[in-house]
């Protein structure tokens, strides 16, 4: 199978391999229904029509993100740098070849967390204005049961001028069970965000075999009928496509496992809550039980370490 990618959370940029230019929030209580139209939209959610008012959960230091910092505690972890002069064969191919960073530019650390014994590997950039730890950190947030549907974090540096053939800023490499992106989108709800499309190929999917990939869960009939049924998606995000949809439903499914008064106290009753019912609830009957705190990964559903390497 084709390595499937995300386009979720980036600016446009023809030689890369994210893309989708980024909602200003500023602008989305202005815009009329339908919000995007099938008909100019190929990726168009039927209907086009999003959840209003808006659950603010997208942006760094919302009210979403900071409510995932205080409610997901972090995890100890130890970091161990490689010295062997190699990197993962798909770090180099997604950050070298595809999205032209310099190969001598990183470093790769094996990041292991103290809630699951197989290491996560990270491809650092030098030019990355978060430290290591402070990456480290914020992955450790991920509840474990969903962190697991992944194995590699691409870092890269945050400047356009750091690469002139890289405008991305964060995005899921599904099949590969890789998230690559800028040093300053590596916060809680952008990665839960980008988590979210990690589970729809894995522990979502209707075909994968585990440890490993398959179909996404969001391209299928089920996933389908219920944004139809509701008739909004998540959020302006999602309406974008079923894909996007389903990882912004993922941010809300969690909400409403881990805020106290659930998803209803954290958007201060929202009225229209209603309109996403059916979303919500068949997420949380296919994948509820992975987006919640404690436990520990699972051995037979962690995405696999990376073995095969290449020389820089």
């Amino acid at each position: 199978m084709l390595t499937t990618f995300i386009l979720a959370l980036a600016a446009l940029q023809p030689s890369s391999v994210l893309g989708r230019q980024l909602q200003a929030r500023d602008t989305i209580s202005n815009d009329n229904y339908p919000f995007c139209d099938p008909a100019t939209n190929k990726n168009c959610i039927v209907g086009g029509k999003y959840l209003v008012p808006q659950l603010d959960f997208s942006i760094e230091n919302d009210v979403g993100d900071v409510a995932f910092k205080r409610y997901l505690p972090t995890h100890t972890f130890t970091i161990s740098q490689w010295t062997n002069h190699k990197m993962p064969e798909k770090c180099y191919y997604w950050a070298v070849t595809a999205d032209q960073w310099v190969a001598t530019d990183f470093r790769v650390y094996n990041v292991t967390f103290s809630d699951c014994s197989t290491p996560f590997v990270v491809c650092y950039h030098k030019k990355a204005t978060k430290t290591i730890n402070q990456i480290s950190t914020e992955i450790s947030r991920l509840p474990v049961k969903i962190r697991q549907a992944t194995s590699m974090y691409l870092v890269y540096g945050d400047a356009d001028s750091d690469n002139n053939n890289y405008r991305g800023a964060i995005a899921t490499l599904c099949d590969d069970g890789i998230i690559v992106g800028r040093s300053s989108f590596y916060f809680a709800t952008s990665l839960i965000h980008e988590t979210g499309h990690a589970v729809d190929c894995t522990l979502a999917s209707p075909d994968a075999v585990h440890p490993g990939h398959g179909t996404e869960y969001s391209s299928g009939t089920a996933w389908h009928n219920a944004v139809v049924m509701d008739g909004y998606a998540v959020s302006a995000y999602g309406a974008g496509s079923y894909v996007e949809d389903f990882a912004d439903t993922g941010r809300a499914a969690l909400l409403d496992n881990i805020y106290p008064g659930g998803l209803a106290a954290f958007a201060n009753n929202n009225p229209n809550l209603t309109q996403i019912t059916n979303q919500v609830t068949n997420f949380k009957s296919v994948v509820g039980a992975y987006y919640t705190t404690g436990g520990t990964c699972d051995k037979t559903k962690k995405f696999p370490y990376p073995t095969d390497l290449v020389t820089v």
